[in-house]
């Protein structure tokens, strides 16, 4: 994107920034106090992080500033310089460590340049981390390794801690977890880890997002020596735990991941000892040429990548010497082998740092920009540390002049992950600070414990600036002022702050992104979230790991059964995820007919049966496809098939109109009921009285064909009384569509029997045939004779008969008084009584002799 040049003038609280340059009238420093003296350390005794020795509000125990007050307009010393401080009298112990034995080879992915040209392996350590410690002297000079093998192992050489290499076996190192993808980071991700944090049991390395771990740190002195003893001969912290076995494992394990680990060396200009001691320095080609020299030596010895210099401020006048001592690192590192990353950090305010020279070719790869401390103890307000917008010269205002005047490949910007707390005069944003002698001290505070100050106290967001924020009250208790409790504030950069400025690094294309400090933000998962989000880049797409929909069959017709259906999947890795719905022809999908998709991390779309616009689709299949996205948009999806139908099945019963004589009589005492439908049915077949009491019924699961026999009684076998019923068959279908078919069904026994003298007969030789009817009660009666469909004899028509016997003898003659022919005749009876119409039907032969 295009760089926007912004103002020349800023003002950072009470300090003034002239158009970035930083003078050093009289030989002062240009971001601090020139002194000798000290620094004081005030104790705190609120904002504590529980089990961390020497830390207040997360990060350190004591507020550092040094004894002389800082003249207006000076820019205080940075975080790496007061933690370094703090702990520059530590006396850790770290067990001395065995040979690195897993040599660094890049990412797949891995464009930064480094030395000039692409990144290549390298060796292996050369000696036991215990070796280097127990070293006094240089030693014998390193001899090259071939330019065109960087990483050419030796046979088998055993370490300290004793592990070894063997060159048919590769490294006998077990590494805790699998190894990332190598071709995953669009940028480098460089990661500080202080000595301090290096055996923390809370720390965490996610290395699909870790690129580079600089080592922090060893100093350098005057002459040029590295420092690695103390007055009285024991091993500096810092280059104890650069030799410890902490950190074999650190880098054995790294390497096992593709990621490099650097040495951070340090010279701190600060104070007036520390400014004799940097110009000295810079200022001896012979000095120069030995740091280069010791460097070389502990990079290629330890089996590490590179070193990082962390030289500020750069005293006035220096600006060329720390070019040259850049460039004689370069040179010493390529002596050794090619392929060394060399980079060196610098502040927000560029002031005199050589930045174009010493990034020139045969220099170094990259400049650390720390992206922080834009506000520190005594800014005049309080706010965030590391603005991205806002009144104030901002972390913006860096990135548009370090692009001003260097490629966005060679710059790296620094993020905290700390924040800074306050004592305020009230509880209102950016709020003035007050004294921390008589208030209680600004301190800086790790991550992880700040966000349990979010939580406790309501976390708030300033969008100006890009910075979460709390405010809470906090007893301090001075023998000076007595106990007061004043308002605190407290910043910090959040996954959301963070995220902000890694989109910095993609839209201006910088190199990558640093980290201050690695630890920091101890177990909590969300920081190294916000990395994967913004800067992972590859092919593989989420993983489902489960996926079902709720009903393969939908009927949308708003009665509230299957109405809709609900695709569901079980995906990790995922951003954004969507669906489509096509129609299905055989096995081919048509054009979709409904599509969307949203961020989330729960696929689950709901389809009611309608299209884009709101329609209901016609019935048929269709294939509904739910898909999801990573961070590099890669898709994985998964599709199901659903039936729309919002027809109800096509239901045929048996019964028409059922009669029902259940007198034992052995006619008519039962009932065919039966039904088909054209789709399988759910639902239940009920005899219901004329009152709407199911007097039996049956559950029928998807059948399409149902048949069963009556018997005229309950399920508890009881005789039903005479009346109506209804035969109803209540059911759906698949979709959940209804059918309700009813048919009725006369009980009576009103006919309590018909039967026949002689069931054959030969009228001609004048034989007869005697019917008795038995009636239950008074019914008109009706009796016709058959043969077929056609009737031949109507003896009686709504006869009004009493309850009792009727009789009728048929001598076999039809209605034409004519003898009819032989054959099988059927009588049916019928009798309309005040229930209803009862019918009887009987059978009888007539026969010629």
């Amino acid at each position: 994107m295009p760089i926007v040049r912004r103002r020349p003038s800023l003002t950072i609280g009470r300090h003034v920034i002239a158009t970035l340059a930083l003078s050093l009238a009289g030989g002062l420093l240009p971001m601090g106090t020139v002194t000798s003296a000290p620094l004081t350390v005030a104790a705190s005794t609120s904002d504590q992080t529980p089990g961390r020795a020497a830390r207040a509000d997360g990060i350190s125990s004591a507020t550092v500033a040094p004894a002389a007050t800082a003249p207006s307009g000076a820019i205080q010393p940075t975080v790496q310089y007061e933690e370094a401080l703090a702990h520059a009298r530590d006396r850790t112990s770290f067990r001395a460590g065995g040979r690195v034995n897993v040599p660094f080879q890049p990412r797949s992915g891995d464009t930064w340049s480094v030395g000039g040209g692409s990144p290549r392996a390298l060796p292996a350590g050369r000696i036991a981390g215990a070796t280097m410690r127990a070293s006094t002297t240089d030693g014998p000079a390193i001899a090259p390794l071939p330019v065109d093998q960087p990483s050419v192992r030796p046979s088998r050489i055993g370490g300290a801690d004793g592990a070894t290499w063997d060159a048919s076996n590769g490294p006998a190192v077990v590494t805790p977890a699998a190894a990332v993808d190598p071709g995953a980071l669009r940028h480098e991700v460089f990661g500080f880890l202080p000595y301090w944090e290096l055996t923390d049991s809370s720390l965490r390395y996610d290395w699909s997002t870790l690129s580079t771990i600089a080592y922090f740190g060893v100093g350098a002195d005057s002459t040029g020596d590295l420092d690695k003893t103390n007055a009285d001969g024991s091993p500096t912290v810092g280059w104890s735990g650069w030799t410890s076995a902490a950190m074999t494992s650190v880098i054995n394990t790294a390497h096992a991941q593709h990621t490099r680990v650097v040495l951070t060396v340090q010279s701190f200009a600060w104070t007036s000892t520390g400014l004799q001691r940097q110009r000295a320095l810079l200022g001896s080609a012979a000095a120069r040429s030995r740091l280069a020299s010791q460097i070389a030596r502990a990079v290629r010895d330890r089996g590490a990548d590179g070193v990082n210099l962390d030289f500020e401020p750069i005293a006035s006048g220096s600006a060329d010497q720390f070019t040259a001592l850049v460039r004689s690192v370069r040179a010493a590192l390529d002596a050794t082998a090619h392929g060394y990353q060399l980079t060196f950090d610098a502040t927000g305010w560029i002031g005199n740092y050589p930045i174009e020279a010493a990034t020139a070719r045969g220099g170094a790869d990259a400049i650390f920009i720390m992206g922080y401390d834009y506000r520190a103890a005594s800014s005049a307000t309080v706010g965030s540390i590391a603005p991205t917008g806002g009144p104030t010269y901002d972390v913006r205002d860096t990135l548009i002049s370090y692009l001003g005047r260097v490629p966005a490949s060679k710059l790296i910007l620094g993020v905290p992950y700390y924040g800074r707390a306050w004592s305020t005069a009230t509880n209102l944003l950016d709020a003035k600070n007050i004294s921390g002698t008589k208030y209680g001290a600004s301190t800086s505070v790790t991550y992880a414990t700040a966000r349990q100050f979010l939580v406790a106290n309501g976390r708030r967001y300033d969008a100006a600036e890009g910075v979460a924020w709390t405010v809470y009250k906090r007893q301090n208790c001075t023998t000076a002022y007595g106990c007061v409790t004043p308002w605190r504030q407290l910043y910090v950069d959040d996954a959301a702050a963070l995220s902000a400025k890694y989109a910095l690094v993609n839209s201006y294309g910088l190199r990558g992104a640093g980290i201050w400090a690695l630890g920091y933000d101890g177990t909590r998962p969300e920081l190294q979230q916000a990395l994967r989000d913004s800067f992972i880049v590859d092919t593989v797409p989420p993983v489902i790991t489960g996926g079902a929909i709720s009903t393969g069959v939908i009927s949308p017709n708003g009665d509230g059964i299957a109405d809709v259906t609900t695709a569901r999947l079980a995906v990790t890795g995922l951003v954004t995820w969507g669906y489509t719905v096509r129609p299905l022809t055989g096995s081919t999908p048509g054009a979709s007919v409904r599509t969307g998709g949203q961020p989330g991390r729960t696929p689950s779309f709901a389809w009611d049966g309608r299209d884009q616009a709101g329609h209901a689709v016609p019935d048929g299949r269709y294939l509904i496809t739910l898909w999801a996205a990573d961070v590099s948009n890669n898709r994985a999806q998964r599709s199901f098939t659903v039936v729309v139908d919002t027809r109800p099945p096509a239901v045929r019963p048996s019964v028409s109109l059922g009669f029902l004589s259940p007198d034992g009589d052995r006619h008519n005492d039962s009932l065919p009921l039966a039904w088909t439908a054209d789709e399988a049915l759910t639902g239940t077949v009920r005899v219901r009285s004329a009152a709407g009491v199911t007097v039996r019924g049956w559950v029928v699961t998807g059948k399409r064909a149902w048949a069963t026999t009556w018997n005229g009684r309950t399920a508890s076998g009881r005789t039903v009384p005479d009346g109506r019923y209804t035969f109803r068959v209540d059911g759906r279908d698949g979709a959940g569509n209804r059918i309700v078919v009813d048919r009725t069904i006369l009980v009576d026994g009103t006919i309590r029997s018909v039967r026949w003298s002689r069931p054959s007969f030969a009228p001609r030789s004048h034989q007869t045939s005697r019917v008795r009817i038995s009636l239950r009660r008074t019914a008109l009666v009706s009796v016709t004779v058959y043969r077929g469909s056609i009737p031949v004899r109507t003896v009686w028509t709504n006869r009004r008969s009493a309850a009792g016997v009727l009789a009728w003898t048929w001598d076999g003659r039809n209605d034409a008084k004519g003898l009819v022919g032989a054959g099988t005749y059927r009588i049916v009876v019928t009798a309309t009584s005040a229930i209803g119409t009862t019918h009887f039907s009987t059978s009888v032969t007539v026969r010629t002799q």
